[in-house]
């Protein structure tokens, strides 16, 4: 449910409550900038009061409270509607009500994958990816799918790739890799850590860099001393979701932003390969052509 239906929705409130979320109605803007304290001046509560309010809405605490409201105004500015990322059709819904629906639920996606990725992260695993010997990236399902394009536009800026999950052996590829390579897990859910623990455990006896992209908040319990991790935005369930639209629409994004920092670091090198690959592309095409 969005932040705005969880204010109007005052079933449980106490007065100090409906205080609170009165002025957050009233003054998004304003709010949006406030810390905790100032709000808690402005409606005449307390810095404990806010808190308790936050948790009643169901967020973690008052900077996820801000974060979120953040995202409304820009949703509002961009005329995109929340969408139910497990469920994103309706029954009986027309055509148009349907892509209307795909639309707001990609928008919604990226956006809050933009706002949750750090600069920070996304430069880093550029900078592991560019300075490894290889790159082994590990994914299931259809973060699988998603994965492979990656590795493409890897190979296009001659950047070797290996997939970790070859033939579904998890085993062979980690068996192989050392400290001047590095490995990507790409899970949104987090659940390849445990599938993977065994490779990881030897991946990191080797010494074996790990980036992670996901929005599993422990990753670090199965990978101490990770070097890099992209967190994503969390709003799928596992169990009750009939498509990975939102998941795979954000990894995607941190895929491609990823791409995009490692072409930009390295401009004439990654233009000349990409040029040489869809040159011998083309090739290849008219040597298809010429023996059909």
């Amino acid at each position: 449910m969005a932040l705005f239906d969880l204010l109007r929705t005052t079933d449980g409130f106490t007065d100090t409550d409906q205080a609170i979320a009165q002025y957050v109605m009233e003054h998004p803007d304003e709010v949006a900038e406030l810390n905790i304290g100032e709000l808690a001046k402005a409606t005449h509560t307390s810095n404990a009061a806010v808190t308790r309010f936050c948790h009643k809405l169901g967020l973690e605490g008052y900077r996820a409270s801000r974060l979120e409201l953040t995202r409304e105004r820009e949703r509002a500015r961009l005329h995109v509607f929340d969408v139910n990322p497990d469920l994103p059709f309706m029954e009986n819904a027309t055509t148009q009500e349907t892509m209307d629906s795909i639309l707001n639920l990609s928008r919604n996606a990226l956006e809050e994958a933009h706002q949750t990725i750090t600069p920070e992260s996304v430069s880093l695993a550029a900078r592991l990816i560019c300075e490894a010997r290889r790159v082994a990236i590990y994914a299931v399902g259809d973060s699988a799918v998603s994965v492979n394009g990656f590795m493409n536009l890897l190979t296009k800026v001659d950047i070797p790739c290996l997939e970790g999950m070859r033939n579904g052996d998890n085993l062979v590829v980690s068996n192989i890799l050392s400290a001047r390579d590095v490995a990507v897990l790409v899970t949104h859910s987090g659940l390849l850590f445990s599938q993977l623990e065994e490779p990881l455990k030897n991946l990191r006896s080797r010494g074996c860099k790990v980036i992670a992209i996901t929005s599993y908040e422990k990753s670090e319990s199965y990978v101490p001393g990770i070097e890099c991790t992209i967190a994503l935005p969390k709003r799928e369930t596992r169990s009750g979701r009939v498509a990975t639209f939102y998941s795979q629409a954000c990894i995607r994004y941190a895929l491609n932003c990823i791409y995009g920092e490692i072409f930009s670091r390295n401009w004439q090198h990654s233009m000349e390969s990409n040029r040489n690959y869809t040159k011998l592309d083309h090739w290849e095409n008219r040597q298809e052509d010429a023996g059909r």
